[in-house]
């Protein structure tokens, strides 16, 4: 059986290593005894192949392609800045054995993707193919820095020891009984970071959206959340760096050195829901950025089925190695960040949060105002609701494992409920209730019903892309039914938000907009929405949506993925599970709950639980997929919630019901209620104009019209003998009218490969800016915008070939309202060039002296 001890080497033992001086600090050696039984071969679930049990090892290499093999894993703390300076592994009592069949190979992580997919055992044949021992070495260490299940800044030093490693070539496993190994490391003479937070936690966001932040800020402050607001305008001012990401993780960087802050809170993505770039260079989205994104660099999957690289805001919380040096995320200073490629290099990434990081990816002011009074809400009236103590878990059959049948979805859900939230009251929505329960399957209506009556948690577990989340019926390839993002707007959960997370591809791909998706129908573009039209992403719209919805979403950026059958205890927790659980995105989100159960209760923390977890079973630096899985699983929320909110002290609670939407120039009525006692003992005065000041109007019923389309913030204060509550709701004013039709006037003819210019000009009932699709009926588009209602805009064409072209703009408003469609037909003769007139062009062919004459005389010019 394992034997592990831990014990601090001293002067007796090893003089040599003891106590050594070296600057402010010292060295000492730490060593671990570990003891392993001998490896027992077992068949495997697939055909042709056996795998390896040792007795002693608590996980299993789980590389795609390679095979799995029995390891022991141990993650070693140290005060943050630690240098590791040597570590020795000595192997005892070596022995071989020859084995009749070869080792299973891990299976290809299956995408999470729109499409049924079964499992491929595919042999890596650098590794099948050689003689060569693998893993090539008896052990392997990784070293990182960043915060601990305590948040404190701790280095971390996982080793991996292979007691069992395997020779494909001649079918021999070499295993040794027990190992010795010697950390030699120094500590630092001091702290290198605050012991104490004069901030928790720090805002960053563009400087127009600050007043509306500000009754967040105060919130905050108001439950000892100390927090600060630095605007994306005066860190790039006053901080360097080759880019403005850099420039904001200098900035972090330098918060949490002054002031100890845990949380960063980044407000702003897109610019606009109509039309936006979502990248300036393979690294950078910025220039139609609210606040700038970092893309990763690395292609695990190959051909059409590919990321191009990710969104990853993890590069906002990786501040420091272990050994307290920043993160640039460059390590080989070519300019790509990030970067994991076979040809191309790679960058060493540390992965651990040194902060926890969570982005509202607000593209307006009217978004800010609907986050801030959803976390105010929830924050304040939570604690203790009945609602808040459900959980609604959503899955099905994920993926056609073959005679195992599990469903990945559903088992994925079972096991989150049983261990870790088993004090929730649970829901469960399974595709396998088919028959038996058909009004909790995951059909559209069913998933907004259930959500509608509230909740405090929401997981999702199938497949996805930015628009939909789905699942499948149990051994069949149709789909559910699942949510789609347009089905949102019929969530009805005013005040009741849960915290959703979905594992699903892409559900968090927050660069995407209106018709970046519309003219992207064959995901060239990698919008993978295929042209369906999206403003925004599934995780997103569902955390912004007014009056319902979730309240903040962790999900993927990229390609989401899954382990499939079952290979033994890969995760090491003792339990022989599916492998759906203990591996890829499953073990992620089954660690989100763990970290829950273990009574953490901000939601920075639990993201970040779920991360350091991950990374102390599987290493993000020695499997590109695990990487991957780090880098793209975001936090679209507020890092510093407290989940389930905080205890009320207040004996008085004042809340408004009525109407949360209406149009234009139509009055909203309003109704405040407080409690305890007769409403006829409090005295109302409302705030309506957004300063502050309740002098706006006194009474309980308020009625008043809103000229302009947008979100509004609404306040009341209920007075009672000499105390006062407070109650803030918003209320959107939708568009009633679209942008009017488009004109488009210019030359109605030409001749291909001449340039034309043409005007365009639209406008807006209500004054809003505006954004020009230009179907140019050549195949190609402009974009142009966005503009002020009624200024023309000036925009040329060239057309390659002759023809008649009717071209076709749409103006869009900021609300994704769209107008009917302008047209002008505009025709291009067909010239009599050599094209089309064969028996000519055949005859210059044959005489090309003759063809270079009449080129030179302008009479032919057109035949040319």
């Amino acid at each position: 059986m394992k034997n592990l001890s831990y014990f601090v080497v001293g002067l007796l033992l090893f003089s040599s290593f003891a106590a050594i001086g070296l600057g402010d600090g010292a060295s000492d050696v730490e060593q671990i005894s570990i003891s392993f039984e001998e490896p027992v071969m077992r068949d495997s679930t697939i055909e042709t192949y056996i795998e390896i049990d040792v007795d002693g090892a608590n996980a299993r290499l789980h590389h795609p392609g390679e095979p799995i093999l029995p390891i022991h894993t141990e993650t070693m703390t140290f005060p943050f800045g630690t240098k590791i300076l040597e570590i020795t592994c000595t192997p005892s009592d070596i022995q071989t054995m020859e084995l009749d069949e070869k080792i299973v190979p891990t299976p290809k992580p299956l995408l999470l993707d729109g499409s049924y997919h079964e499992p491929e055992y595919v042999e890596n044949n650098d590794v099948y193919d050689s003689d060569e021992f693998y893993p090539n070495t008896w052990f392997n260490y990784y070293t990182s820095g960043g915060l601990d299940g305590n948040a404190q800044h701790k280095t971390f030093l996982t080793i991996q020891v292979y007691p069992a490693r395997y020779s494909p070539g001649t079918d021999t496993l070499t295993y040794a009984s027990s190992f010795e190994i010697s950390v030699l490391h120094e500590t630092p003479g001091g702290n290198l970071l605050p012991t104490s937070s004069e901030y928790e936690m720090v805002i960053i966001a563009p400087n127009e959206f600050s007043s509306d932040l500000q009754p967040l800020i105060n919130h905050k402050n108001s439950y000892g959340m100390e927090t600060y607001l630095k605007t994306t305008e005066e860190i790039y001012n006053e901080y360097s760096g080759t880019d403005h990401p850099e420039q904001i993780k200098y900035f972090i960087k330098d918060a949490l050195e002054t002031y100890g802050i845990k949380y960063v809170m980044l407000v702003g993505g897109l610019d606009s829901l109509i039309y936006g770039n979502p990248r300036d260079s393979i690294s950078l989205g910025d220039a139609d950025w609210h606040l700038p994104v970092r893309y990763n660099n690395m292609r695990y999957e190959s051909g059409k089925t590919a990321d191009p690289g990710m969104i990853t805001d993890l590069y906002f919380a990786d501040i420091f190695d272990g050994e307290g040096v920043f993160q640039d995320w460059d390590t080989n200073d070519d300019g790509i960040y990030a970067q994991w490629k076979s040809i191309g290099g790679k960058d060493i990434l540390d992965f651990w949060p040194d902060v926890y990081v969570g982005r509202l990816a607000c593209r307006n002011v009217w978004e800010v105002k609907i986050m801030v009074n959803k976390i105010i809400t929830y924050e304040t009236t939570a604690y203790g609701a009945n609602w808040a103590n459900k959980m609604i878990v959503f899955g099905g059959d994920s993926f056609d494992d073959g005679e195992n049948g599990y469903l990945e979805g559903e088992v994925v859900s079972d096991k989150i409920l049983a261990e870790f939230m088993s004090e929730f009251d649970p829901v469960r929505i399974y595709a396998s209730y088919r028959t038996s329960n058909p009004s909790m399957t995951p059909t559209t209506d069913n998933i907004v019903r259930e959500i509608s009556k509230g909740a405090g948690h929401l997981f999702f577990d199938g497949h996805a892309n930015p628009g939909s989340w789905n699942t499948h019926w149990p051994g069949e390839h149709t789909w559910t039914g699942g949510i789609q993002n347009l089905a949102f707007m019929k969530l009805s959960n005013k005040d009741q938000y849960p915290i959703c997370n979905v594992e699903g591809c892409h559900n968090s791909q927050f660069n995407i907009s209106l018709i970046t998706t519309i003219l992207d129908d064959d995901n060239t573009k990698k919008t993978w929405c295929y042209g369906t039209p999206t403003p925004e992403c599934w995780s997103w719209w569902l955390a912004r949506k007014i009056n319902g919805g979730a309240l903040t979403t962790i999900g993927n950026t990229g390609l989401g993925y899954g382990a499939v059958g079952e290979h033994g205890d890969l995760d090491g927790d003792g339990n022989n599970e599916p492998d759906c659980m203990e591996a890829l995105g499953g073990y992620f989100f089954v660690n989100i709950y763990k970290t829950i159960n273990e009574g953490v209760d901000i939601l920075g923390e639990v993201w970040g639980g779920g991360i350091n977890k991950y990374m102390t079973t599987f290493p993000a630096t020695a499997d590109q997929i695990d990487a991957k899985e780090m880098e793209q699983l975001c936090l679209l929320g507020d890092p510093s919630l407290k989940i389930g909110g905080y205890p009320s002290s207040a004996s008085i609670q004042a809340v408004i019901e009525g109407d949360d939407n209406g149009i234009p120039n139509a009055p909203i009525a309003l109704e405040a209620f407080a409690e305890p006692g007769d409403n006829n003992d409090y005295t109302f005065t409302w705030d309506l104009d957004e300063d502050g000041n309740y002098n706006d109007y006194t009474g309980e019923i308020v009625e008043l019209p809103f000229e302009k389309p947008g979100v509004y913030s609404i306040s009341v204060k209920a007075t009672k003998g000499g105390q006062s509550a407070i109650y803030n709701a918003v209320v959107e004013i939708q568009k009633d009218q679209v942008p009017d039709k488009p004109t488009i006037t210019g030359p109605a003819s030409g001749k291909a490969g001449e340039t034309k210019t043409y005007t365009i000009v639209a406008t807006d009932p209500y004054d809003d800016e505006l954004v020009y699709l230009i179907d140019w009926d050549d195949g190609t588009y402009d974009v142009e915008g966005p503009v002020e209602s009624g200024e023309n805009v000036v925009v040329s064409h060239k057309w390659t070939r002759s023809g008649n072209f009717n071209v076709k703009v749409t103006a869009y408003d900021s609300f994704t309202g769209k107008s009917e469609i302008g047209t002008l037909s505009v025709s291009m003769p067909q010239s009599r060039n050599l094209v089309n007139m064969p028996l000519l062009n055949r005859f210059l062919e044959n005489h090309p002296f003759i063809a270079r004459l009449l080129k030179l005389l302008p009479i032919f010019e057109e035949l040319f």
